[in-house]
């Protein structure tokens, strides 16, 4: 069964459900974050869309939720979250 947990950043409360390791390694690899040309953007929007699971319109949206808000502090400190929780043990 997969890991979860809510956490709050700037006041809006998420919920995360965790991934597999391998789809966490490719996905760093597709994007670039473990060498080459990053895509950082796209990164965030594969976490945000597969490990959010509420609210619903972060999890449909992925980063487009943020870009509507003009809001770049939330994207990363969510971001942070998310990967400080995917790197948890049991």
């Amino acid at each position: 069964m997969a890991r979860q947990k809510k956490v709050t950043v700037n006041g809006a409360d998420y919920h995360l459900q965790s991934v597999s390791p391998q789809w966490y390694m490719e996905i760093n690899d597709e994007c670039g974050m473990t060498g080459g040309k990053r895509n950082t953007s796209r990164y965030i929007d594969e976490m945000f869309k597969n490990v959010i699971t509420s609210p619903p319109e972060v999890s449909n949206k992925g980063i487009a939720y943020f870009n509507e808000k003009d809001d770049i502090d939330s994207t990363e400190k969510l971001l942070k979250e998310i990967e400080s929780f995917l790197r948890e043990r049991k």
